[in-house]
C-alpha cells in the first residue's frame, strides 16, 4: 500500500498505541530519559470506569525513579484510608471476615516506596500530567487505524479527532491498546491459556455510600455464599459496581439481567432498599489469564494487557503492565542514546514473557482450585514475591540459574536477575536508597567499599561517563544492621552492574587482576554497547 502525498506523514523514534496507565506509563518513562514519543489514545479524556486500585512497590520506585510518585501519594493521602477486603452479609449488614489487602503491607525493609491505594483514573491523571511535563506527544482522540510493517521502521495510520488521517512513522511502536488489542490481532499473534474463566455481570450504580461504609476502611468486599456478589466502589464512596457471575449456557444477561433483576441484586449486595441507589448500566464481560504466545514481531512489541490479562486478583494486572514499560523503555533509551545494540531488544519478550506468565499462574490459583494450575505443580507464592521479587534469565551463563522464578524479595541478595535490594545508605548518600543510585536511564556500576578498582576499570570502559555511573557503597547502613555490601551480596571488594530498570545485569563478589577485562566482558553480555573502549 502506497502513502498518499496528500495525507500529512511526520515521524517519531517510538509511537504508543493506547494511552491508559501502561502507555502512559511508557510514555513518562521515555520523557523523562529524553526520548519523546507520540500517543495516541482514541479516547479523549480519561475512562471513569472503576479499574485496578493496587499499585505495589515496585511500579512506585518506577514512578520514584522519574519524579512522578510523591504526586501520587498526595493523592492516597486526600482520600480516607481503604487498606482492607472483607466478605459481608452485605455491605451495609455485618462482616464476616476481614483481611489487610497484601498491597497495603508493610515493605519499609524492601522498598523506599509503600504501595500506593488509588483508582487507577487518579493514577492515569498524574501519570499523564507528568509525561506532558517532560514533553512526551500525548494525543487524545486520535484513533489508530492500521500498520504497515518494513525493516527499518512502522507506518501507522491514525485519524485525528476531526476524522482527518495522517501517518507517524516510527522508529518502533509499542502496542498497548488493551485485550482486545487490534495490534495484535493484525499480526496474527495467538494467546495461550484460559481466554474464559468465568462470565461476569458488572452492574454500577450510584449512592452516597459514606453512612453505609461508616469510616471502615474497605476497599472492597465480596458478599457471602451463595451469590459471592464483589463490590467496588469509587473514593469518593458515591459510585459503584456490582459484579455476578453467571452461565451463558442457561442465562442470557441481556434478557435475564432486567432492570428490576439488577436493582434486586444490587439492594441484596448493598443492604440498602432500591431508593438508596440508582442503577446506572451493565457490562458483560468475561474473566480470563492468558498470555500472548509472542510479545514481539519486529519493531512491534506488546505490553500490558495487550500482552497478558490476570483475573483481577489483589492487582497484579496493571502492575505487570507497568512494569512491562519500565523493562521496554529502559533497553529502548539505551537503544535510541547510541549506547547499545538494537539485539539489546530481543531480551524484552523471554524477560517479561515468564514473568506474565507467572503471574498469570498465580492469579488463577486465587480465583479457585483449577485443573490447569494444580497447586502441587504450582505452589502459590505470597502477592509481594509475584509483584516484587520475581528473576529475569540472565543471558550467557547464569550460575544462578537453579534458582526459583520468584521470591520473598527481602530473600534476595544481589543474585543476577533480580532487582537492586533496597537498603538505606549513610554518609554522603544522606539516607538514600540504593535504587536512588540508579538515575536518567543509565547503567550503574556498584561497587562495595573497597571497590576503587572497580572505579577505575568503569571510567577505562566509559572515558566519557556517557553511560556508566560508579558508586561506591558506605560501610554503614543507614538504617537496619544489615551492611549495604553485604546486602548485595558483594562484600567490600566486589561489584554489580545494575541495569536502569533496576536489575542485576552482573556481580562479582572480588576484584580481579584485570578489572577492566572483567566489566567489559560483563557489560558486552548485559548492554552489547557500541561505546565500550576497552
Amino acid at each position: 500500500m502506497n502513502v498518499d502525498s496528500r495525507i500529512p506523514t511526520e515521524h517519531a523514534a517510538v509511537l504508543i498505541v493506547g494511552g491508559s496507565i501502561v502507555g502512559a506509563s511508557a510514555a513518562l518513562f521515555l520523557a523523562a530519559r529524553g526520548i519523546t514519543p507520540v500517543l495516541v489514545e482514541k479516547h479523549p479524556a480519561v475512562s471513569t470506569r472503576l479499574r485496578a486500585k493496587l499499585f505495589y512497590p515496585r511500579t512506585m520506585e518506577a514512578y520514584r525513579c522519574v519524579g512522578a510518585d510523591q504526586d501520587v501519594y498526595a493523592v492516597q493521602h486526600s482520600l480516607p484510608p481503604a487498606d482492607h477486603a472483607a466478605v459481608v452479609t452485605s455491605l451495609a449488614g455485618p462482616e464476616v471476615r476481614r483481611w489487610r489487602l497484601p498491597a497495603a503491607e508493610d515493605f519499609s525493609d524492601v522498598s523506599p516506596c509503600p504501595s500506593a491505594l488509588v483508582k487507577q483514573a487518579d493514577l492515569e491523571e498524574v501519570v499523564r500530567a507528568h509525561a506532558l511535563a517532560r514533553g512526551a506527544d500525548l494525543r487524545l482522540g486520535h484513533r489508530f487505524r492500521h500498520l504497515r510493517r518494513h525493516d527499518d521502521h512502522v507506518v501507522a495510520h491514525v485519524l485525528d479527532p476531526g476524522g482527518r488521517p495522517y501517518t507517524v512513522t516510527a522508529d518502533y511502536l509499542l502496542a498497548a491498546d488493551g485485550n482486545s488489542s487490534a495490534i495484535r490481532e493484525a499480526l496474527g499473534i495467538g494467546r495461550s491459556g484460559s481466554t474464559v474463566v468465568s462470565h461476569v455481570l458488572e452492574i454500577g450504580f450510584t449512592a452516597d455510600l459514606r453512612q453505609t461504609l461508616g469510616g471502615r476502611r474497605l476497599a472492597l468486599a465480596w458478599t457471602d455464599l451463595p451469590e459471592r456478589a464483589f463490590i467496588s466502589w469509587n473514593t469518593a464512596h458515591d459510585r459503584g459496581t456490582v459484579s455476578v457471575t453467571y452461565d451463558p449456557a442457561t442465562v442470557d444477561p441481556a434478557t435475564v439481567f432486567d432492570t428490576e433483576r439488577c436493582r434486586d441484586t444490587v439492594s441484596r449486595a448493598l443492604g440498602l432498599p432500591a431508593s438508596r441507589f440508582t442503577i446506572t448500566g451493565t457490562r458483560p464481560w468475561q474473566m480470563g489469564g492468558w498470555v500472548a504466545d509472542s510479545y514481539r514481531t519486529g519493531r512491534v512489541f506488546l505490553l500490558g494487557d495487550a500482552a497478558h490479562v490476570t483475573p483481577p486478583t489483589v492487582g497484579f494486572g496493571a502492575n505487570t503492565g507497568i512494569q512491562d514499560a519500565w523493562n521496554l523503555t529502559a533497553k529502548l533509551v539505551s537503544v535510541l542514546r547510541g549506547d547499545a545494540d538494537p539485539g539489546l531488544l530481543d531480551d524484552y519478550e523471554p524477560e517479561r514473557r515468564a514473568v506474565g506468565e507467572l503471574t498469570v499462574e498465580q492469579a488463577l490459583l486465587r480465583v479457585g482450585n483449577r485443573a490447569e494450575a494444580p497447586a502441587d505443580r504450582c505452589p502459590l507464592l505470597s502477592e509481594a514475591a509475584v509483584a516484587i521479587g520475581y528473576r529475569y534469565p540472565m543471558p550467557g551463563d547464569d550460575p544462578d540459574r537453579g534458582l526459583a522464578e520468584a521470591d520473598e524479595p527481602g530473600r534476595w541478595r544481589g543474585e543476577p536477575g533480580t532487582r537492586l535490594p533496597h537498603t538505606r545508605l549513610a554518609g554522603r548518600y544522606g539516607g538514600l536508597s540504593t535504587l536512588d543510585l540508579v538515575r536518567d536511564g543509565r547503567h550503574l556500576l556498584l561497587a562495595g567499599p573497597e571497590g576503587r578498582p572497580w572505579a577505575r576499570a568503569a571510567r577505562e570502559v566509559d572515558p566519557r561517563g556517557a553511560f556508566l555511573d560508579v558508586a561506591l557503597l558506605p560501610r554503614q547502613a543507614g538504617s537496619g544492621t544489615t551492611r549495604p555490601a553485604a546486602a548485595c551480596g558483594i562484600g567490600d571488594h566486589g561489584a554489580m552492574l545494575v541495569r536502569p530498570d533496576h536489575v542485576i545485569a552482573w556481580r562479582t563478589t572480588h576484584a580481579t587482576a584485570n578489572t577492566a577485562a572483567a566489566l567489559t566482558g560483563a557489560m558486552r553480555r548485559a548492554l552489547r554497547p557500541t561505546h565500550v573502549t576497552h
